[in-house]
């Protein structure tokens, strides 16, 4: 029966402990904006204190290891109130993004939404363009024999055989440039991608790093166009790519929780709650009977 008390103390305590842990290692994770290396360090020293010291405390308590004597017990335990005290500022800073997730799921879904209406609106553009060059060139036509230089600059060198041909041929070079084939099959996966990050879960270690690829990628994204945009074919008035409909506050928001604040009364209670059900096994735990009965021969000796 003692055993069996024991085993479901600790498996108690290990479910309990790996619970709280998950917790400070996501308030770790946001700290550190999705890098896993110091979390999980950091949480793997946690779990590792924490078990040690319980191992020791029932083993001290269960043998006649006299080395760690009563002093020695309360000692380990007072390691593991102070470990999982310390947990409580990481438990406190995911506590606070678990309050914010639903405006962090609202930032991250206007984000997507916005890059796809980038990926539309630079195909706006282009076709606008395209429209406003093939005009540009047909004026330019038309007026060739009252501006031959300015006729043979833009057009005449084109491949072709008659006008329409050459503006025909000029149009689609330039809309090769500005919009390349390969970039139907790339906005495709960015949408497929967006698709897949739109639906952010605070309880994933890698939202973080999502929120911080999103911000980034999608910046990406319109300066890539701006590049592509900047392509200029003489004959043409063209205009600049600008989509000021992006404006993104991610790394604002999560920046905040990279600064951990004082650990709040919520959190410390459930530390000294985790502290007590660590000590489960140890109360559990039957005291050694042939240490007693040493003590007790002892004390006949001196009677």
């Amino acid at each position: 029966m003692q055993e069996s008390k024991f085993n479901f103390a600790f498996v108690f305590s290990i479910i309990v402990l790996l619970v709280f842990s998950y917790i400070t290692f996501l308030g770790l994770v946001y700290w550190k904006e999705g890098d896993f290396v110091m979390p999980c360090l950091l949480t793997a020293i946690l779990i590792a204190s924490v078990l040690i010291c319980v191992y020791v405390m029932c083993l001290a308590k269960a043998t006649r290891w006299k080395r760690i004597g009563t002093i020695g017990q309360l000692f380990f335990g007072l390691i593991i109130l102070v470990v999982l005290l310390s947990a409580a500022f990481p438990f406190t800073n995911f506590l606070r993004v678990t309050k914010d997730s639903k405006e962090i799921s609202k930032r991250v879904t206007e984000v997507c939404d916005a890059a796809i209406s980038l990926d539309k609106a630079y195909e706006t553009y282009v076709n606008k363009r395209i429209e406003d060059y093939q005009s540009n060139l047909s004026i330019i036509v038309k007026g060739k024999k009252a501006n031959p230089t300015r006729y043979k600059e833009c057009v005449g060198g084109a491949s072709g055989k008659t006008d329409e041909e050459k503006i025909s041929n000029l149009s689609k070079s330039l809309k090769n440039k500005l919009y390349p084939e390969s970039t139907i099959t790339i906005v495709k996966e960015r949408h497929n991608w967006l698709e897949g990050a739109r639906n952010a879960s605070v309880w994933n270690p890698f939202t973080p790093s999502n929120i911080q690829e999103i911000d980034n990628q999608v910046k990406g994204w319109v300066d890539n166009y701006k590049n592509l945009a900047s392509v200029k074919y003489k004959g043409e008035d063209s205009i600049e790519f600008n989509y000021e409909s992006f404006s993104s506050k991610l790394s604002q928001l999560t920046n905040t929780y990279t600064v951990f604040q004082r650990p709040s009364f919520f959190s410390v209670i459930i530390s000294v709650i985790c502290f007590l059900v660590m000590l489960l096994p140890y109360i559990v735990t039957r005291k050694s009977l042939a240490g007693a009965t040493s003590k007790k021969n002892k004390q006949q000796l001196y009677i």
